[in-house]
């Protein structure tokens, strides 16, 4: 009849396995909170360093395909949205498929004299390749820029102005016409030079080129004549600051 007394004590035992356990877990829980604090501290003190840091990388690339002394804006602050199946990133450029992209308008004193326009090369050997091409009002490439890649390494990567100044020969190009034939490689009949062992990549970038002139050209006015898209986006961060600041002081 002593055989009950058992469970006792094996409940006591029980119970000082689950303290160090609960203990542990709050422990966690509490490490938990103050890391996200932390993360989240860091964060806010350093967005700001991290948006200039952002504005100063576009201005050098903008500065790189737009001679600085040609405009008197703040370029980085004058600029469009808009939307373009030309210019997405679906390789069968389908109509459906609209892709948002960024023009940036250099003017001298109120004068567009060249729009910088982001665009995507979707046939790369590797996906997409992100591109900005800076257009003058008549109609000639600026400047081209390779923003972001992931082709092979000694063989596309030669679209990148470091590795190489191939890309710096769009500079001055016109279209012709609509099938000018001259945009592709020399391998395909163009004026473009093709990379030893990568050829998909200069044409992938030589059709998206083509493609955001020919925007360009169609949608000049359009482009032009839209909201200032860098203007707004800053007066809704300044009033959101603002806003901030505001509850901050009535606490």
């Amino acid at each position: 009849m002593t055989a009950p007394l058992a469970p006792k004590k094996e409940s006591k035992n029980n119970s000082h396995f689950r303290l160090p356990i609960q203990k542990n877990s709050q422990i966690l829980a509490v490490f938990a909170i103050v890391c996200t604090a932390i993360v989240g501290l860091v964060n806010e003190l350093t967005k700001d360093r991290i948006t200039a840091q952002a504005q100063l990388k576009l201005l050098n690339t903008l500065h790189s395909i737009i001679e600085p002394n040609r405009y008197n804006n703040d370029i980085t602050q004058d600029c469009v949205n808009f939307s373009s199946s030309l210019l997405s990133s679906s390789e069968n450029g389908s109509k459906n498929k609209q892709t948002n992209k960024i023009a940036y308008i250099a003017r001298n004193n109120s004068t567009p004299i060249a729009i910088a326009i982001t665009s995507t090369a979707p046939d790369g050997y590797n996906g997409n390749i992100e591109l900005i091409v800076a257009i003058n009002m008549d109609n000639s490439i600026s400047g081209v820029r390779v923003l972001k890649h992931q082709e092979t390494p000694g063989l596309g990567d030669k679209v990148e102005i470091r590795k190489s100044d191939w890309i710096t020969n769009f500079n001055g190009k016109k279209l012709l016409s609509e099938k000018d034939s001259r945009w592709a490689v020399v391998k395909d009949g163009g004026m473009f030079d093709q990379f030893t062992g990568a050829t998909i990549t200069p044409r992938a970038v030589i059709k998206a080129v083509r493609n955001t002139l020919h925007h360009f050209k169609d949608n000049k006015h359009s482009l032009l004549t839209l909201p200032n898209s860098c203007f707004i986006n800053n007066q809704a961060s300044q009033a959101a600051n603002d806003s901030k600041s505001e509850v901050s002081n009535e606490h």
